[in-house]
C-alpha cells in the first residue's frame, strides 16, 4: 500500500527506474540500524535507490497499517544519516586525512 501512495513514483513515470519507494527505504534502514549488520548502506540508498527524491510528504504513513509512523520512525532518520555521511564536514575531514598506518 504504501508503494502505491507514494507520489514520487505515482505522479512521475519517470522516477520508476531511479527510486526505490518507501517500502524498500524501510528495509534499508531495517538493515542500516541493526546493531550486527556491518554492512554501509547509506551512499546506496542515495545514489542507486533514489531516497534523495523523497520529499517527506508522509502519503506512506497514512496508509500504514497499525497506525506505524514509517516516515518518521525510519525514512527520516536514513535520510539524516546519509547526509550526515555526505555532508558533514568532520566526517568528509577523517576521510580525508586518513590514519597513519603503524610501523
Amino acid at each position: 500500500m504504501c508503494q502505491d501512495t507514494c507520489h514520487v513514483i505515482r505522479d512521475h513515470e519517470e522516477n520508476k527506474e531511479a527510486f526505490a519507494g518507501p517500502r524498500f527505504f524501510i528495509r534499508l534502514a531495517e538493515l542500516d540500524m541493526h546493531p550486527l549488520d556491518q554492512l554501509d548502506r547509506k551512499r546506496d540508498a542515495q545514489e542507486e535507490h533514489g531516497l534523495g527524491m523523497c520529499n517527506i510528504t508522509k502519503c506512506c504513513t497514512a496508509v500504514c497499517p497499525e497506525h506505524i509512523k514509517i516516515t518518521d520512525n525510519a525514512i527520516i532518520p536514513m535520510k539524516e544519516r546519509v547526509v550526515d555521511e555526505k555532508y558533514d564536514p568532520l566526517v568528509w575531514l577523517g576521510r580525508t586525512i586518513g590514519r597513519r598506518k603503524a610501523d
